[in-house]
């Protein structure tokens, strides 16, 4: 199983950077330049190239302004699901160097040298493809949606924030645990989806201090115009972020941080306990479920889970065997029957809220598969293969009703 992602310019086919995930090899220049010229020729006849399939793969193109083409080939992905991580990829490269310096192109050598700063955030997009690749993801990241962490400690996490968001005069900020959003403020939660996706990829990358503070240009509410994204460690696996203007400096955003949380080192500490399980022990969860997956629509969050229980069955899928049935599941079935995703713009898309259902499910030899839609909030299950089909949607239903209705883990 194979990925890559190679970017383009509009006019002369240069190229700007290529990037792979697996373990195939480079693309040549030969292949690369063949891939653009076809789109090229199509061009050029007043024809649109979107996508094609081989035995083996599939393969997109896409042009962003007149001035980017960027060119997907992934092996067990499906075509609407590698045009989601081109526009998340795309998305990346204007959040560094925003969108008129894509739409200019005035020193090609020039944006080279500055997108290197976003590959390990492109590099991670690419565990969003359905490649089958357990081993080199950091977790099951789904195209387009920010993880969380459910943690029974996020309301008081919550209350601190918001105090910390007063001292630094920012109505945008969060706090990641394990990389997962665990509290956040309105405004942040406004941002669109992506641009929450890649702020909290862009505080993992790259962590060679305890503190960044980087220019960001936010995809959907500010392209031209950078904000500060500030970004400070509170204490090991726990991030603080914040997006802000030219004042206040690092160092009294440091000093804001530092004096807010001092007196929750405990409660932090207590908060990453609840990695890799992703939810509170107190919520009950049957005794057959191998796999959470819980998507909220409105707000383009998820969380999920492989090991609900430490009861595990040597017959049962392996912990990261679970992520991929979920994600394939998630991808497959759910994405095209039940999404209503916030923000689409598409009037063609399949996941449209007019055409969108309630209810749908896998069966298979080895295990089953659920999920069901109740207002914004979707919930996938992986099941043993025991439990009986007709009871897959009395239990997924109490378990989706127990995840959502405790208020302090700010779902």
């Amino acid at each position: 199983m194979s990925a890559h992602v190679v970017c383009v310019t509009s006019g002369g086919g240069l190229p700007i950077f290529s990037r792979k995930k697996g373990n195939a090899d480079t693309l040549p220049f030969s292949t690369i330049g063949s891939l653009n010229g076809v789109h090229m020729f199509g061009k050029s006849q007043k024809v649109t190239l979107l996508d094609t399939l081989t035995e083996d793969y599939s393969v997109v193109w896409k042009e962003f302004h007149d001035s980017l083409v960027l060119i997907g080939i992934s092996s067990g992905c499906t075509v609407e699901v590698l045009t989601k991580t081109l526009d998340s990829v795309f998305d990346a490269v204007v959040l560094i160097v925003g969108v008129e310096e894509i739409k200019s192109q005035r020193n090609i050598e020039r944006l080279k040298r500055e997108l290197r700063i976003c590959y390990p955030l492109i590099d991670r997009l690419l565990d969003s493809l359905d490649c089958g690749d357990s081993a080199s993801k950091h977790s099951s990241d789904l195209v387009g949606l920010a993880e969380t962490i459910l943690c029974p400690e996020n309301h008081l996490i919550q209350i601190v924030l918001d105090s910390f968001t007063e001292c630094v005069d920012s109505l945008f900020s969060c706090v990641l645990v394990h990389g997962k959003i665990a509290a956040a403020t309105n405004s942040w939660w406004s941002l669109h989806p992506e641009e929450v996706k890649l702020l909290s990829l862009l505080a993992q990358t790259e962590n060679t201090s305890s503190s960044k503070d980087i220019p960001v240009f936010l995809p959907y509410k500010s392209p031209t115009v950078a904000f500060r994204f500030v970004c400070c460690t509170l204490i090991p696996e726990v991030q603080l972020c914040c997006l802000c203007g030219p004042t206040p400096v690092l160092s009294e955003v440091e000093h804001s941080a530092t004096n807010c949380f001092k007196n929750s080192a405990d409660i932090l500490t207590s908060a990453i306990q609840c990695h890799p399980r992703n939810f509170p022990s107190s919520c009950h969860i049957d005794g057959g479920i191998l796999g959470l997956l819980l998507v909220n629509t409105t707000y383009g969050k998820y969380m999920i889970t492989r090991n609900p229980h430490q009861n595990t069955n040597k017959k049962n899928a392996s912990s990261s065997h679970r992520l991929d049935i979920l994600q394939t599941f998630f991808y497959q079935a759910v994405l095209t029957f039940l999404a209503d995703e916030g923000g689409n713009d598409d009037e063609n898309d399949p996941a449209d809220k007019k055409d969108a259902g309630f209810e749908t499910y896998w069966c298979s030899e080895y295990h089953k598969c659920f999920a069901m839609r109740i207002g914004d909030n979707i919930l996938s299950v992986l099941f043993n293969s025991s439990i009986p089909t007709f009871a897959m949607r009395l239990i997924t239903e109490r378990t989706l009703k127990n995840l959502i209705a405790d208020k302090q883990v700010c779902w």
